[in-house]
């Protein structure tokens, strides 16, 4: 079973045996060339990197020392959910 993270009772949750998600917005920076990836549930998380695969690396090692620096429980079996937004102009 799944429940967010930054939800009401997610540490309990979490001590249940919940799997925590944590939502991750990444969009693509077309003048930049690089992906971008926030957060709201990890306050500081904004990450940019050449490609996909190495932004969800980073975001992984990235989350759990915001979470420490932010005095948050670190989540370290969290299940990472990727929002890819398309600007149109």
């Amino acid at each position: 079973m799944n429940y967010p993270i930054g939800y009401p009772f997610s540490e309990l949750f979490a001590r249940l045996g919940f799997n925590l998600i944590v939502r991750v917005d990444i969009v693509f920076d077309e003048d930049a060339k690089v992906y971008v990836a926030t957060s709201k549930d990890v306050d500081g998380l904004v990450l940019e990197a050449e490609n996909f695969s190495d932004l969800t690396i980073e975001v992984k090692e990235a989350i759990t020392t915001l979470m420490t620096l932010n005095k948050q429980n670190p989540v370290h079996n969290a299940d990472l959910i990727y929002k890819n937004h398309i600007a149109l102009a």
